[in-house]
């Protein structure tokens, strides 16, 4: 895996705003960076979802390893890299360090005994190497309990920890794949693609900011919808596209782009909905209609009269300022009706659980 960045989706309104969904690949240690953007909808692979042996197999064939080491220095960003046998030396660091974590994750899970008689090392002051990790991996995978196996504790020496936390050790070593909706992208690029981010995080933000440029969004009316991972055409109700563009953006959490039967998809995307489970579902938009501007521009005309009656306090007049040019936003669109809004209590996962009871 490398970095990458396509766009899935890419329509604009009648009005002029425009809705882009990407898919971006970057390491896993910078996706907190993006979580910081409030305005993006985000479905993204998941540690305790993806099987341990995909991991694994991730991890020894496909790690994440840093392009530059920073010298250290006062301050969030480093100006000056290793090079030559310095660097060298950081990568051979760093992949051991990957070798202790995927080490400790198959202890927790197999248990020191079995790891040590498949892989032959003292599991009290050693870790087990790359090469063997990579000789032995049909018998680790082999030896790793399903998650449907029933176990007796009592009569084995597994541990069986679940990946949600045995896995969360190598997410320093991983790749991530997301799904990323929006109509703001100019602050994440104005933030990101600027010398002070993170290397790795300014990398993604560029890659995504090309393919956002060379990208020709199609043009919606209302009524027409934004379906991320549904071909044109693919289906003849936009209902249908809808529920199989959720059930495609929410197996991201798997890592899995292959399609099921159009009867799985519905399946899955009525478990979101029952399990509370709202976000794949902001993927797919519709423009506002007429009704929607007027309901806006009514809004703006009460905002702006509140700034006229404010007084003189600065402070209050560019709150109430701020506010008025966000007034199109439903959600964390502007100007697109997500389907998640029209589904009951998709602000309320109790009320949902009422519901069902």
């Amino acid at each position: 895996m490398s970095f990458e960045t396509k766009v899935l989706a890419d329509s604009i309104s009648d009005k002029g705003v425009r809705l882009t969904t990407v898919e971006a690949t970057y390491p896993r240690i910078v996706h907190s960076e993006l979580m910081t953007h409030r305005v993006f909808s985000r479905n993204s692979a998941s540690t305790r979802a993806i099987p341990l042996k995909n991991h694994l197999g991730n991890l020894l064939f496909r790690p994440f390893i840093p392009e530059k080491f920073g010298i250290n220095q006062p301050g969030m960003q480093a100006y000056e890299h290793l090079a030559g046998m310095k660097h060298e030396q950081a990568v051979e660091i760093w992949l051991a360090g990957r070798d202790r974590a995927l080490t400790t994750t198959l202890e927790l899970v197999l248990g020191r005994e079995a790891m040590a008689d498949l892989c032959d090392y003292d599991p009290t002051h050693e870790h087990v190497s790359e090469l063997t990790l990579m000789e032995e991996f049909d018998n680790i995978t082999a030896a790793l309990p399903k998650s449907t196996d029933t176990i007796d504790l009592n009569e084995t020496t597994l541990l069986n920890v679940h990946k949600q936390l045995a896995g969360r050790g190598l997410e320093a070593y991983m790749w991530h794949t997301v799904i990323i909706s929006g109509t703001e992208w100019d602050n994440f690029f104005g933030l990101r693609v600027h010398p002070d981010a993170q290397g790795e995080i300014a990398t993604s933000a560029r890659l995504t900011q090309k393919a956002i440029e060379a990208s020709e969004p199609r043009l919606l009316r209302p009524g027409e919808w934004h379906l991320p991972l549904v071909d044109k055409d693919e289906f003849e109700s936009f209902h249908d596209g809808i529920k199989a563009s959720a059930a495609r953006c929410a197996a991201v959490s798997y890592n899995r782009h292959n399609r099921k039967s159009f009867d799985r998809e519905v399946e899955r995307y009525q478990q979101l909905i029952e399990g509370g489970h709202m976000s794949p579902l902001e993927h797919q938009a519709t423009p506002f209609d007429d009704l929607d501007w007027r309901i806006v521009k009514s809004k703006n005309e009460i905002v702006q009269e509140a700034v006229a009656t404010a007084g003189t306090d600065g402070r209050v007049n560019r709150h109430y300022d701020k506010h008025a040019e966000n007034n199109a936003l439903l959600g964390n669109l502007r100007g697109w009706i997500q389907h998640r809004k029209q589904i009951d209590h998709e602000d309320d996962f109790s009320q949902i659980k009422k519901v069902s009871e």
